[in-house]
């Protein structure tokens, strides 16, 4: 999800759930979308760029259709160990517990994790149906389930690729053939 996403769904159970508190939907709304800084972190570190504008201009071309000229560099998934529900969520339950003040900002960042997988039962079935092999090359080594362009159809699809294959240029270009 993008950041219009979570800060229209964080907004929305803000002012569903605290309509008269205005402190308590600020938090749930700052946990819904702060705790996507950790891309600006990853995108600082591969890249060295600091410019806020840079990260901004890489977070809207990295999930367009490339053309066939388009060599602009694509670091991969920007996830740090934050976007680990598993690891995240029982700590900051644990203690919005015991401090009551923390649960809009828990429950911000709750809503944040369960839009961000959303789409696991869809790469589960693309890995599945894959075989867990790399669609490309074939090969069970390294592979990842991404989001690649369909040329034919202008949409998004999940498909099984090893990292080879993946920071391949020819398939980002129209001509490739698609799975």
């Amino acid at each position: 999800m993008n950041l219009r996403e979570h800060l229209f769904w964080s907004t929305l159970l803000a002012v569903s759930l605290y309509p008269r508190r205005p402190f308590a939907a600020a938090s749930l709304i700052a946990g819904g979308v702060l705790i996507d800084l950790d891309h600006l972190v990853l995108y600082i570190s591969r890249t060295g760029d600091w410019s806020m504008s840079g990260a901004l201009h890489y977070n809207r071309y990295r999930n367009l259709f490339p053309d066939r000229h388009d060599n602009r560099p694509r670091y991969g998934s920007l996830r740090s160990w934050l976007h680990q529900p598993l690891l995240v969520l029982p700590p900051l339950w644990m203690l919005a517990y015991r401090r009551a003040w923390l649960q809009p900002l828990v429950i911000g960042i709750t809503l944040h994790l369960v839009l961000d997988h959303l789409p696991l039962p869809f790469i589960w079935a693309a890995y599945w149906r894959s075989g867990g092999r790399c669609a490309r090359c074939g090969t069970a080594n390294h592979v990842e389930v991404y989001r690649r362009p369909c040329p034919s159809f202008r949409k998004m699809r999940w498909i099984v690729l090893c990292r080879r294959c993946a920071d391949k240029r020819l398939w980002y270009t129209e001509n490739s053939a698609h799975v």
